[in-house]
């Protein structure tokens, strides 16, 4: 019986590491796209800094460091699908609440 539980508990985790991963791929693709339609930004380095709900908030660092200075873009989650909200590298009290970007994502 014990076993069982261990399994079903293990079974439950190794699904949400699963989901996580598969959320952070679609996070960095929808990122990318966000970039090269939004900026000049051609090659860059997305990083998944944090998720809170349906919302994510990515770094991004082009490889040309001369090309741009590195930004965020933050993605909210809809339908299943992660879209671009806004990209730069300063965001107001008033960009936040407008796009509905939970507090715990503002940058630090």
């Amino acid at each position: 019986m014990l076993r069982l539980i261990f399994a079903g508990i293990l079974a439950a985790a190794l699904a949400a590491v699963v989901t996580a991963a598969d959320d952070n791929a679609a996070i960095i693709e929808a990122t990318k796209s966000y970039v090269a339609a939004n900026s000049a930004m051609t090659k860059i380095t997305a990083t998944v800094e944090q998720v809170a709900d349906d919302f994510a908030r990515v770094r991004v660092v082009p490889e040309d460091s001369k090309a741009a200075d590195p930004a965020w873009v933050f993605l909210k989650k809809k339908d299943g699908t992660w879209t671009g909200l806004t990209l730069g590298s300063s965001f107001t009290t008033e960009d936040y609440q407008q796009l509905g970007i939970p507090n715990a994502l503002r940058v630090p």
